[in-house]
């Protein structure tokens, strides 16, 4: 069989590898010494000192938010430390930008496809360092060449298709391939088998394992357990940032990783208060749609309904179903035990519904605009008088949001995208404070705010519950969900798979029953 190495493509004045040629297997090739990333305040990555072996495969395993993310974008150059040393094959190096990361053979392949779909395969796994002669590509002997690493990698894709036309998983091998050409020797995959089906996953940890025969480190992100003990042979495990142990994977189990991933102190900042819980505001029954299926809840007056999975569980998807952004194929949805159908999100609004979605700044605030006119968005039409609006009613409702949910500005003239996560966060809840809703959708409504601004949004939640409202919260931070649920929804792979009372179930089993092990 053809080595990687020999399948590589690089034009005679590139750089070959460096310092790569001998190093034994076993011996340590990249050593992270006390490696730090701070934004502010806020460590992403507290000091960690890691190893990894020439030739192993060493897995990473922990939360959503636990700095899986960070640690990669340290490692292929994308951004810079705070403190602490990076060592590649004993010596200090800068990984200050992505080319020094390639130039020495570290590439990564992300959970979401970073190509450009209008181009062919072929293009695509030779972007940035394209066959040329007399400066007029060569195309068809791209197309050639391309075709032949595919066929020997055992993937049975067409290279002269256009990347978009292939699926999602399809997309993932030929990201895989476009790296493997580079010449590799330190290899990062971020929760690879994500998007892929069962044979595509066998194709890709048949080509892990011949990656690691022909001497190459392999760094495998999974959230899939049954994945960590088939491939790897150590396993890291990370914590709210922070390293927390390493094992050999014949060492170790399930439930020891398990417990290593989850923080068992819990804070004092929860803030929990113990309040009736009074007629049902809406109950899903059956509910399709797009990443997900056969979803049935309810949410009642001063309950908090939390909803937990992995990254792509169909947490997200389900409430965007619901709020009417996305089209639902089944099933039925009832508002104070009346059958309605929810097909936009203007019919959500309607009813009482709000929604603070995930992604704050690119689906919940105009970032071009001033705080004020974000938090009024929603409520023009009550602070209008006939075709005028009203600057004093437009000022006291702003400023009064801004006041109660101390958000930190000097003026509601400020724009949104001057102000920090925490505060922009506040933002998105003014507004729908404004609106008077009843149901309130929080998808990740803590992700990237301080521990104080965390405590506030928590004591918001028991006011809303007071008013009478309630909320469905969607966590990836398994904590938060378990400390402030009154009834927990666990997903998997698009479907309901578990439920609980507040606190009926360990961290353990909910992970467990969200992993699927």
């Amino acid at each position: 069989m053809t080595s990687l190495h020999d399948l590589s493509h690089r034009h005679d004045d590139q750089p070959e590898l460096l310092e790569t040629d001998h190093i034994p297997p076993g011996t340590p090739i990249l050593e992270l010494v006390g490696l730090q990333k701070k934004y502010g305040a806020v460590e992403a990555l507290k000091p960690a000192t890691v190893t990894f072996l020439a030739g192993e495969i060493h897995a990473i395993v922990g939360e959503n938010g636990a700095g899986k993310s960070t640690l990669i974008k340290l490692l292929t150059g994308v951004i810079p430390r705070t403190s602490g040393e990076i060592r590649w094959c004993g010596k200090p190096v800068a990984l200050a930008t992505p080319n020094e990361a390639i130039s020495r053979g570290i590439n990564a392949v992300h959970q979401e496809v970073v190509l450009c779909s209008h181009l062919s395969v072929a293009a695509n796994m030779f972007l940035g360092d394209e066959m040329s002669s007399g400066g007029i590509m060569r195309k068809r002997a791209m197309t050639t060449a391309a075709q032949n690493v595919l066929d020997d990698l055992g993937f049975n894709l067409p290279a002269g298709e256009i990347l978009g036309n292939l699926t999602i998983g399809q997309q993932q091998l030929i990201a895989t391939a476009k790296a493997a050409m580079r010449g590799i020797r330190f290899i990062i995959f971020d929760e690879p088998t994500a998007y892929l089906t069962r044979q595509e996953s066998a194709q890709l940890f048949r080509l892990i394992r011949r990656l690691q025969s022909e001497g190459v480190t392999i760094v495998y992100i999974s959230h899939r357990m049954e994945e960590v003990f088939e491939l790897a042979d150590r396993v890291s495990v990370l914590r709210d940032g922070t390293h927390v142990g390493t094992r050999l994977i014949g060492e170790t189990n399930d439930a020891e990783l398990i417990s290593l991933m989850i923080n068992r102190s819990i804070e004092q900042i929860y803030h929990k208060e113990k309040l009736p819980i009074g007629a049902t505001i809406l109950e899903a029954k059956g509910l399709s749609g797009p990443g997900f299926s056969d979803v049935s809840l309810s949410v009642r007056s001063g309950e908090i309904v939390g909803l937990y999975g992995l990254i792509g569980a169909g947490r997200s998807e389900f409430a965007l179903g619901l709020y009417g952004r996305h089209k639902l194929t089944a099933g039925e949805v009832f508002w104070d035990g009346k059958k309605v159908v929810i097909d936009t999100e203007r019919k959500a609004m309607d009813l009482g519904i709000a929604l603070a979605p995930e992604s704050r700044r690119d689906q919940g605030l105009c970032l071009n605009l001033p705080i004020g006119l974000n938090i009024n968005l929603p409520v023009f039409g009550r602070l209008s008088r006939g075709l005028t609006i009203s600057r004093k009613l437009e000022a006291g409702n702003a400023d009064k949001q801004i006041s109660d949910l101390k958000i930190k500005t000097p003026t509601r003239a400020v724009l949104a995208s001057a102000m920090s996560g925490g505060n922009q966060q506040k933002i998105v809840i003014g507004k729908w404070l404004s609106h008077g809703a009843r149901l309130f959708i929080f998808d990740e409504p803590t992700v990237g705010v301080d521990v104080g601004t965390k405590a506030e949004i928590y004591r918001l939640f028991a006011e809303l519950l007071k008013q009478g409202a309630g909320i469905i919260l969607i966590s990836s931070y398994l904590p938060e969900v378990y400390e402030l649920a009154d009834r927990l929804h666990v997903f998997r792979q698009g479907k309901l798979v578990a439920s609980h009372d507040y606190r009926g179930a360990s961290h353990e089993d909910v992970l467990t029953e969200a992993i699927g092990v």
